[in-house]
């Protein structure tokens, strides 16, 4: 993040909050109470931001999720990955509910994907090959191919079993040969991991699935399957119809029947 582009305002905002903190105007507490009883809210978003950091930068002070996503400076709330600012209610949905991955410069292909499809328009989901929900997905993504390709990322969140299928997987992934990667794709498609090795491979590049795990947490996976559209709608979960979610029909997932994410598998 540049913030020199910012010095001006944020000396116009410290210059301003100074001069308030001298001269603080005497009000009443029963007043106080009373306008924020009688304020009059015209719509409220909640904001994807789980906690917020101070960050001091010489005399400057700027607050930024947790996530590093979200920056407050110079009066401006802004989306730093995809630099843009948030001004009003309607950006919520349009910018920080969403993840532009082309405004992230992030190429998905150095996470190590499984492509499915053939299709224009790319899709991104993170799964764990254990996990029933990313295998409805895997299934009804098959009858979508023709429109869509689906770039699979493997992450293992449910324990050891998981971690042992992910780097064997990608270990094989890593190889030249066609077939060996066909193999892969197949058991992912299929959820069959039977006759996989046990031990840990003794040549392989885990660099894919080490940056695979990094950007899942960056993104703040909570659980699988995690889905990103072409348009940078995310879904945490398996939409009920894979087609009318990618195509952005109303009601396309419905809260009582849409299957929950699988969850991250908490250490003992």
């Amino acid at each position: 993040m540049n913030l020199r582009h910012t010095s001006f305002l944020m000396s116009l905002l410290i210059f301003a909050s100074a001069t308030f903190a001298a001269n603080p105007p005497k009000v009443a507490a029963s007043d106080i109470a009373a306008s924020l009883l009688s304020i009059k809210i015209d719509g409220m978003q909640d904001l994807p931001i789980s906690g917020l950091k101070m960050v001091k930068t010489g005399v400057q002070t700027v607050f930024i999720s947790s996530n590093g996503r979200f920056a407050f400076y110079g009066g401006k709330l802004m989306d730093v990955w995809t630099q843009q600012e948030i001004k009003d209610l309607p950006d919520i949905d349009k910018i920080a509910n969403r993840i532009d991955l082309s405004r992230m410069k992030l190429n998905v292909d150095d996470l190590g994907p499984v492509a499915v499809g053939q299709g224009k328009e790319s899709v991104l989901v993170f799964i764990d090959p254990r996990c029933p929900y990313c295998g409805k997905v895997m299934k009804d993504l098959q009858a979508l191919q023709d429109k869509y390709t689906f770039k699979l990322v493997m992450v293992p969140i449910l324990g050891t079993e998981s971690q042992n299928i992910v780097v064997q997987l990608a270990c094989q992934l890593s190889s030249a040969d066609a077939k060996t990667k066909e193999s892969v794709r197949e058991r992912l498609l299929k959820q069959d991991y039977t006759r996989l090795p046990i031990e840990q491979p003794t040549q392989c590049n885990k660099e894919p699935l080490q940056k695979a795990i990094v950007t899942a947490k960056l993104f703040g996976l909570q659980g699988v399957p995690f889905l990103i559209a072409p348009d940078g709608r995310t879904h945490s979960g398996a939409p009920e119809v894979l087609a009318d979610w990618l195509a952005n029909k109303p009601n396309a997932v419905s809260a009582a029947t849409a299957p929950e994410p699988t969850k991250v598998e908490k250490k003992p």
